[in-house]
């Protein structure tokens, strides 16, 4: 299912994974930009950079994932996150493209804070 695997690639983004520069170079499509949830925007390599040289992560617990098609090769997958004691709550919207054979890559990343 669909948002089974999205949900998985997503949350490759919040563990180790987020660390790791080949990862992000096959993950991030190339167009890839974020809206960062104190609402600055940055680039595929303005994000690998920050990811790759983090050293102050902070936990992220997901949930309350749902998919909203958009295109026959395009989802958004929207949720909520927070850290674990519930502190830094926000809305994250994510649109992932299929690319080649039935690869998904992340072209937009928004995070909101949520009330």
């Amino acid at each position: 299912m669909l948002l089974k695997r999205l949900t998985a690639l997503e949350c490759s983004l919040h563990g180790a994974q987020r660390h790791d520069p080949a990862w992000l170079e096959a993950i991030l499509h190339p167009q890839f930009c974020e809206v960062t949830r104190s609402g600055t925007l940055v680039n595929r390599r303005e994000t690998i950079d920050a990811l790759t040289h983090e050293t102050d992560a902070v936990a992220i617990v997901s949930a309350g994932f749902t998919l909203l098609p958009v295109t026959p090769d395009g989802v958004i997958l929207r949720y909520r996150t927070s850290a674990p004691d519930g502190s830094r709550p926000a809305w994250r919207s994510s649109h992932w493209v299929r690319v080649g054979d039935d690869r998904w890559q992340l072209i937009f990343h928004q995070g909101t804070p949520a009330r």
